[in-house]
């Protein structure tokens, strides 16, 4: 076995697909299948069955894929604790980020990391918070930011990094944009923009107004808050969303925010890895330039 073909096995195990895994490893979809072969040639065993049109892990593909993805990540490990060695002229950094830290804070800080250090390449990639940090257990990214922590378990670090409030918005002519502060029962019946299944934000909206025994109609769901921010501007309905979303619009007073008596929505912007990575020097030092941003003084 080598770490190309382990590689090429588990693109093929996570789209159970030979021409998108081809895309993944940058193979064509023949070569995957020779790659593939050659490997259970080794092994003596089947990794994938065919079913109909679709592929299927077997038995023993199943009992391979932990294994592959620790020795792939021990190899990629070793190679950027290689880079480290080198110091910090060469090395890349490999971020994940939910919707809301990824889109209006984790750019500022590429942008000086990169002042500070041009020849390291960072990659960032935006999922919502689970899709986050199950690449993160995956060792898709060396880090991860995310705006809650929903997977259990012990397998990850979690630092806190930012407090984020979560507030209520509505368009400049909407019936309640001239109130300086409503009540529960006033939003009751409104109808609310909420982001889809899988957003930390969403949960902690959703947790918050059931202590509140509120539940409110959502006349729609979207995944991002771009997209909920234009649709509360054309009416459609009104929506919680991250305080860090809204600065351009509240500065040029294109939406509005309001306070809710007896309704606060907060949560923690976190930092995750894996307990088990070898962070490399560069993604330290990235993290360490995170901190210095934070809300929350606390290294990881």
């Amino acid at each position: 076995m080598n770490n190309r073909d382990l590689k090429i096995f588990l693109a093929v195990a996570e789209r159970l697909n030979y021409t998108r895994a081809g895309e993944d490893v940058h193979l064509s979809q023949s070569g995957v299948s020779v790659r593939v072969r050659e490997l259970e040639r080794e092994l003596g065993v089947k990794l994938f069955e065919q079913l109909g049109k679709k592929v299927a892990l077997t038995d023993a593909g199943r009992l391979l894929e932990p294994y592959a993805r620790r020795v792939v990540a021990a190899v990629d490990d070793a190679r950027q604790a290689i880079e480290e060695f080198r110091g910090l002229e060469r090395g890349r950094v490999r971020i994940g980020a939910s919707t809301t830290p990824g889109m209006y804070l984790v750019p500022r800080i590429i942008a000086e990391f990169k002042r500070r250090y041009p020849k390291i390449e960072v990659t960032l990639k935006i999922n919502d918070t689970r899709g986050v940090e199950e690449d993160v257990l995956r060792n898709e990214y060396d880090f991860g930011f995310v705006g809650g922590h929903l997977i259990g378990g012990d397998d990850v670090v979690v630092t806190a990094w930012h407090t984020d409030e979560l507030l209520l918005i509505v368009a400049p002519n909407h019936a309640l944009a001239h109130h300086r502060a409503i009540n529960l029962r006033q939003i009751a019946n409104e109808q609310f923009i909420f982001r889809e299944r899988g957003s930390a934000t969403q949960a902690v909206v959703e947790s918050t107004l059931h202590k509140a025994n509120l539940h409110l109609e959502a006349v729609i769901e979207l995944g991002n808050p771009e997209a909920i921010k234009q649709g509360v501007q054309s009416g459609l309905g009104i929506a919680f969303i991250s305080q860090f979303a809204i600065e351009t619009e509240r500065r040029a007073k294109t939406l509005v925010a309001l306070k809710v008596k007896n309704l606060k929505i907060t949560r923690e912007l976190r930092i995750v890895y894996r307990k088990d990575k070898h962070l490399p020097r560069a993604a330290v030092e990235f993290i360490k330039l995170a901190q210095q941003h934070s809300s929350i003084k606390r290294m990881p």
